[in-house]
């Protein structure tokens, strides 16, 4: 499923299951760190992903602190996510590195 806004995400995590969220950070009214925040509490077992443009070292760590399972700055080859999701659940979050 895709939605074209953050609040439209949230109100999907509240609604239906995702093995995996895949979020920008920086959206118009609602960040991806909200969309993050109300995935771990609706949905604890899915995996988010989140991306960005505006990468850099403490945002990265930020988001590992806050649960995100990967981390991926712009600009990204589409293959970069195809490999995350092909490792599935035994790849390690973001976290443990």
């Amino acid at each position: 499923m895709a939605v074209e806004n953050a609040t439209k995400a949230i109100d999907a995590t509240q609604r239906y299951f995702f093995d995996y969220i895949i979020t920008d950070l920086v959206m118009p009214e609602i960040d991806g760190w909200t969309v993050l925040e109300f995935a771990r509490q609706n949905q604890p077992t899915s995996r988010v992903i989140l991306i960005t443009a505006y990468g850099a070292e403490d945002t990265k760590k930020i988001a590992q602190e806050r649960g995100a399972w990967a981390y991926i700055e712009k600009p990204y080859l589409i293959d970069e996510i195809k490999k995350i999701l092909k490792e599935g659940p035994e790849r390690p979050n973001d976290n443990s590195n």
